[in-house]
């Protein structure tokens, strides 16, 4: 844990000017399997002497568009009111326009004087028919990840792109852009760079030069005790129909962990070209993903959307004069803590003139996060928040036996990656690949306290997943003495403690704005701040 005092002093140091800000995005990135296995070996290197790794860093929806809506303005999907992936709910459609756009953090920077720039994926569903306010210089990926074969808007301008590694590989464009901004001479603005990758979202394609690289490598998730175990009563409806795996999905599963870890060694040889272009000493830097991702637990192959850890833990780390040296703190973080973190440092480094006639109160949605600044004093540091997410699934059932009313599934063939190392099954075979369902809606907490009991210990409910869903199933996971979440314990809890949690889950579920969320994420169970088995 960090010394008080000298964070402190660090945060009193005056500084020439306003830092630059630098924010890297990952897609599908989990903090479990992905960070822990040294994915990405130069930018955890880079953390680890430079800056701040944090042990605890959550999504509070874990879903691409959604989570990206609440990285974008700082607040939860139920005040961004980005519900899935699709424009009808939200999704880069006109709520979007509304909610998001205007409130994020480069219309809030652009506000305190930056030059801003956009690079990459910004939502599941970008048209490239604009570029978005709060941007001064655009790349956007139109669509969803794609590495090839895709069109990208570079200022307004469309762009189509093939399947020339050297031209069209869009983690290489996303560099290059993002460098070209940042290194940008003659405007002597401080400037917020975004640059937002496809990697490691499928499908997983790799530089040429690293397609061959981790070909003995298995997912640690492999030996979980969550690993392909189906059919838990305990589950809700969606995670325990899952059947076991197939020896084709079994397949794809650890072919794509290895192409998953190919792909993003582009990302770390890129990071360093950023390192020897921009001064570190003056750049606050922020690395994480917008979702963690599964490999196999439960059954469920190579997806997302659930509410547990290896869904919502993601990899977190920041650097700059503000963030001390080699700290790995247990403080929580989350999504919803990057545009706070953006506006602080920028006024704790003399941006603090917006434009004339802005102020705080000028955006339509204030923040429910806050400043990881701030929550690196233990004081101030939050011991729990609210998971959210609205399930998907299709409008109409189908004749065929993968696609289901109210699911999302279908079929994986050999014809799904087109890069090596390919999916090598015969010709016409296939195998179902389901990722959600309607009745996946869910509103959980998620309490993370690190001082209190140890694993092993009784539960004092200082570490814990409750989770509501839609249809009517609870799930309670005493994490300390579970950490892989196999036993539902909601059964076993009295009726007066059962209400307590649906009464807790209400309050947070529609919080809105910092004080109002941060007092609810810091509010104990009554008079006795514990629960007790």
């Amino acid at each position: 844990m960090l010394s008080r005092t000298p964070f402190l002093l660090l945060l009193l140091l005056p500084l020439a000017s306003p830092q630059n800000i630098l924010i890297v995005l990952l897609d599908d990135v989990d903090d479990m399997a992905m960070t822990r296995t040294k994915g990405f070996p130069n930018i955890t290197s880079f953390f680890e002497k430079n800056g701040v790794m944090y042990n605890n860093a959550f999504v509070t929806t874990p879903i691409c568009c959604p989570s990206r809506g609440s990285i974008y303005t700082g607040t939860y999907q139920h005040n961004h009111r980005t519900l899935d992936n699709t424009v009808i709910n939200g999704c880069d459609g006109p709520n979007w326009d509304v909610n998001v756009a205007p409130n994020s953090l480069g219309k809030r920077l652009q506000d305190l004087g930056y030059r801003t720039g956009m690079y990459g994926k910004y939502s599941n569903n970008y048209r490239g028919d604009k570029v978005p306010v709060g941007w001064d210089d655009w790349l956007g990926l139109v669509g969803n990840s794609q590495y090839y074969n895709y069109t990208v808007n570079r200022n307004g301008e469309n762009e189509k792109h093939g399947l020339d590694y050297k031209k069209d590989y869009l983690p290489s464009l996303i560099f290059d852009a993002g460098i070209k901004f940042m290194t940008k001479k003659a405007d002597k603005r401080p400037w917020c760079a975004f640059l937002s990758f496809p990697t490691a979202h499928e499908t997983f394609d790799a530089a040429p030069q690293h397609q061959k690289l981790f070909e003995a490598s298995k997912p640690p998730n492999l030996n979980y005790p969550s690993f392909n175990k189906t059919g838990d009563p305990g589950k809700h409806w969606y995670t325990r129909s899952r059947p076991p795996l197939s020896n084709y999905s079994a397949k794809y599963n650890e072919l794509g962990w290895r192409r998953r870890l190919q792909s993003l060694q582009s990302i770390d040889e890129g990071f360093q070209r950023i390192l020897g272009n921009i001064d570190t000493k003056n750049t606050t830097i922020i690395f994480t993903s917008d979702n963690g991702f599964y490999f196999g637990e439960w059954g469920m192959v190579l997806d997302k959307r659930q509410p547990y850890e290896v869904t919502i833990r993601v990899p977190m780390f920041a650097s700059g004069p503000h963030f001390p040296k080699g700290a790995t703190p247990d403080t929580v973080v989350l999504n919803i803590d990057i545009a706070p973190t953006a506006i602080d440092v920028a006024r704790k480094s003399g941006a603090t003139r917006p434009r004339p006639g802005i102020s705080d109160q000028s955006y339509g949605l204030q923040f429910d996060g806050t400043s990881m600044l701030s929550l690196l004093e233990a004081p101030n540091s939050r011991n729990s928040f609210l998971i959210e997410y609205h399930g998907m699934g299709d409008g109409l059932d189908s004749n065929n036996s993968c696609a289901h009313l109210n699911m999302r599934c279908w079929y994986k063939t050999n014809k799904v990656w087109h890069t090596e190392p390919k999916f090598d099954i015969p010709d016409g075979d296939k195998f179902c690949f389901c990722v959600d369902s309607k009745n996946n809606t869910y509103t959980c907490e998620r309490r993370v306290n690190n001082n209190n009991a140890r694993p092993g210990e009784t539960g004092d409910f200082t570490n814990f997943l409750y989770c509501a869903f839609s249809s009517g199933f609870n799930e309670y996971y005493d994490l300390h003495k579970d950490p892989f979440q196999m036993k539902n314990m909601w059964g076993t809890l009295p009726e007066d403690q059962k209400y307590e949690f649906r009464s807790r889950i209400g309050q947070i579920r529609e919080c809105r704005g910092f004080e109002e969320c941060n007092q609810l994420e810091h509010s104990g169970f009554g008079a006795g701040e514990t629960m007790r088995f």
